[in-house]
């Protein structure tokens, strides 16, 4: 049974492919030979040959919750998968603005430079016309089940206007923004209870913030009037968190997106 390997990709902002790739689709993986900063760089490439970003390798770029959720480095996975002349496929199971989370199969691959049709470099790394077919199947679903995804999101997340208003959930969970994640260690420690606690901005400050915790650490702050736009331009809720100041919060809270070192959202 062929392994299948979960990486992060990074650099998705320092490029500006033509074609932004999706939950469901595939991406193309190849060793970054020539690059002068990292001898195990992988180069992350979408189906019309662009440059997307690379995967991650470093301490920065690959966080410990990262790590928890079952991603490695480049430099593991080029120890497991053979670059030689190969590349490798993955594909994208998260797709957010600053980076992509990829499941790379190692039965998944064709040779660099090839000029023979899929059938035959199909038959060349051992897998049958009928597998590849299965697999664009496969891919194909993922894509129906991404859209449905969508739509139902569409339907149940609407992002609040001048009005203030929360955005609610098709089973009534009220939906609130967490911004600036990247001041915050939360994020690296989301395994703890999650609670939404009004206290000091710093030790000994009269102006306090309402902030998601995970356990002891803040994941990010509530929104004021000044992010608002910035809730706008992400299409994700905005509440004033003024008027949510002193209110009682019942019920678990439950991250329902989160784009790390940007915003997360949250239903209670």
């Amino acid at each position: 049974m062929n392994r299948v390997y979960q990486v992060k990709v990074v650099g998705l902002t320092f490029n500006n492919p033509s074609h932004k790739v999706e939950t469901g689709e595939y991406v193309i993986l190849k060793a970054d030979e020539h690059n002068k900063f990292d001898k195990d760089a992988v180069a992350v490439y979408n189906s019309d040959a662009e440059l997307i970003g690379h995967v991650a390798n470093s301490e920065r770029t690959l966080s410990l919750n990262n790590r928890k959720n079952g991603n490695i480095s480049a430099s593991e996975l080029k120890g497991n998968l053979d670059f030689t002349g190969k590349e490798f496929y993955g594909e994208v199971i998260k797709a957010f603005s600053s980076c992509l989370y990829l499941e790379v199969n190692e039965g998944k691959w064709s040779y660099i430079n090839r000029s023979v049709p899929t059938v035959a470099i199909a038959d060349t790394v051992g897998i049958s016309e009928v597998d590849v077919l299965k697999s664009e199947i496969v891919a194909l679903k993922a894509i129906v089940v991404d859209l449905q995804d969508q739509v139902s999101s569409l339907k149940t997340l609407v992002t609040a206007g001048g009005d203030n208003s929360s955005s609610t959930t098709s089973d009534g969970r009220v939906l609130y923004s967490v911004v600036g994640l990247s001041h915050f260690d939360g994020q690296d420690h989301l395994g703890y209870e999650l609670s939404i606690a009004e206290e000091p901005i710093y030790e000994g400050a009269k102006g306090t913030a309402l902030y998601l915790k995970s356990g002891k650490y803040r994941v990010g702050v509530f929104p004021s009037f000044k992010k608002k736009q910035y809730c706008l331009d992400h299409n994700i809720p905005y509440c004033d968190s003024k008027t949510l100041k002193g209110k009682s919060f019942e019920g678990n809270v439950v991250i329902e997106e989160i784009v790390y070192g940007e915003y997360a959202v949250v239903s209670v």
